[in-house]
């Protein structure tokens, strides 16, 4: 029989020597030297320059997680430089995405003399021509894909153009990057911000993405930043609580968010040393996060109307533009399908659209081909956005589901490792989490505990859920697969994933069962 660490090997399709490397101890040292940008020095002396010569520098972010985490972080590396800035937070619904013109006038009205775009700048031509034009010096930080053409800015950070490397990355961690180089150390605080970046963007977590983020979790100390603990609410710092519980919260607030003052508090919120402020937007950003919950059950429940028989999901949906990427995704999840939702802007004329893909289906080529029916668009290969006449929404589906027809979608084949019962120890899960972090490239395992007599398995009291305990430190814990399903089968398949489970002061191990497949009936059924 094959050693569990042989099955981890074969699911991730590692050697020995790969999985060596996989574990080795990362430091900081390990991003200089060959993880740096070719134009890296150029873009520091650039900003240098500007500041010796005292010049006015505002930075221009965006409004989702991976935007006011970039912000943030050149925020607090100004500070730490004592050099003074300013700083807008784009307004989703009457800024839209990226530098504009109109923006960008009142920058130079303002008596700026250098602009810094973060995760955002390779598509802004209007804003980023417009300040050039007006003797203004731009530095890009950003990571989307970008055009043949690009916007004439002095100097543009971004991992492809910049040939850091071919893994994709977030734009938190490329500022993160700039803000090394400029400050001459690896500051921890804004590796925490680059960290929680990478989850929130969906980067692969693969090469140095996945690297960086071992070496954040590892160094990760509670109480040192007031604002990712109380963020987290007592869980752990990785990639789950990032994932479940601190990113879906900084989002949020750009989601819902149509007050340019109140979308800076998740700057000071990220940045401030104040307790008092602290808490209070701690409260605050909570509140938003549970009205996005809210929006969000209740678009889910009014598209039941969405056709969803195409090769491709298009729909207008009455929700603000801020969740519809909420809504693309768990039809996409639902339907595996390419989805694109789209909601009114404010102005009545528009459409603005959230597209969701499949592997095997590029949106950025999809918007590439459609590019005659829209205004703007951009966004990565799996997911994107657009803003479309109201007058082109029919002629804009029937071509995005027939580019989907003639797209091959891969499959999603989930494959599922084999476990036994006596394999569930605390040595084996923490064998396990060696090959954590776990995300986007890099899923968690998944287990299968193979005929497992049913007449074994324990119930909760009122029997709706398996609750089996596994000797003095383990149990099965199925949550709404009761007594009276399983009755039926003789044996089951539970397919689940391990992981610790605390009460009181016990400490257990759980396999969490999600799925039960290929069961044998019982003879006397």
């Amino acid at each position: 029989m094959e050693t569990l660490f042989t099955r981890l090997l074969n699911y991730y399709h590692l050697s020995e020597d790969e999985y060596a490397q996989l574990v080795r101890p990362v430091t900081t040292t390990t991003f200089t030297g060959d993880h740096y940008f070719d134009n890296m020095n150029d873009c520091v002396a650039l900003l240098k320059r500007a500041m010796s010569h005292n010049k006015k520098i505002f930075i221009y972010g965006d409004y989702d997680c991976d935007g006011v985490i970039s912000i943030s972080i050149l925020v607090k590396m100004f500070a730490l430089l004592n050099y003074p800035i300013a700083y807008h937070v784009p307004n989703r619904y009457s800024d839209g995405y990226g530098l504009n013109a109109k923006r960008a006038e009142e920058i130079v009205n303002s008596g700026y003399e250098f602009i810094i775009t973060v995760d955002n700048g390779v598509t802004a031509f209007e804003g980023i021509s417009y300040a050039k034009e007006h003797g203004l010096e731009v530095l890009i930080i950003d990571h989307h894909q970008p055009d043949a053409i690009l916007p004439n800015a002095d100097a543009i950070l971004h991992p492809q153009i910049s040939n850091f490397g071919s893994t994709p990355t977030s734009a938190g961690f490329t500022t993160f990057m700039f803000a090394k180089a400029m400050l001459g150390r690896f500051e921890p605080y804004l590796s925490v911000l680059a960290a929680i970046s990478l989850i929130s963007d969906m980067m692969p977590l693969i090469d140095y993405n996945r690297d960086f983020l071992r070496l954040v979790i590892a160094n990760y100390q509670d109480h040192l930043y007031p604002s990712i603990d109380l963020l987290k609410e007592n869980e752990p710092f990785n990639e789950v609580t990032i994932g479940m519980k601190i990113a879906p919260k900084l989002n949020a607030v750009g989601r819902l968010i149509d007050n340019d003052l109140d979308l800076r508090k998740t700057i000071e919120f990220l940045t401030s040393d104040d307790p008092e402020l602290i808490l209070n937007y701690n409260s605050w950003i909570n509140s938003v996060n549970t009205e996005r919950k809210d929006v969000t059950k209740n678009a889910s429940e009014n598209s039941k109307e969405v056709d969803v028989s195409e090769a491709a999901i298009v729909a207008i949906v009455p929700e603000k533009e801020g969740v519809i990427g909420l809504i693309a995704n768990s039809f996409l999840k639902k339907y595996h399908k390419p989805t694109i939702i789209f909601a009114l802007d404010q102005t009545g004329e528009y459409y603005k659209g959230s597209c969701r893909a499949p592997k095997g289906f590029n949106v950025v080529d999809a918007f590439k081909k459609l590019d005659d029916l829209m205004e703007t668009s951009g966004g990565h290969s799996m997911a994107g956005g657009c803003t479309i006449k109201k007058q082109n929404f029919d002629a804009f589906k029937d071509r995005f589901i027939a580019l989907a027809t003639q797209t091959i979608i891969e499959e999603e084949v989930e494959e599922i490792i084999p476990l036994y019962l006596n394999e569930i120890t605390f040595e084996n899960f923490d064998l396990i989490n060696t090959f954590s972090p776990f995300g986007e490239n890099w899923p968690s395992p998944k287990f299968m505990l193979s005929r497992i007599r049913v007449a074994s398995l324990m119930y909760s009291r009122d029997g709706k859920h398996v609750l089996t305990a596994i000797g003095n430190n383990a149990k099965i814990s199925g949550f709404y697969f009761s007594k009276e399903k399983l009755s039926q089968y003789q044996y089951v398949n539970l397919i689940g994933t391990l992981r610790l489970s605390h009460y009181y002061n016990r400490t257990s191990l759980e396999f969490l069962v999600s799925e039960i497949i290929n069961s044998e009936k019982s003879e006397n059924v």
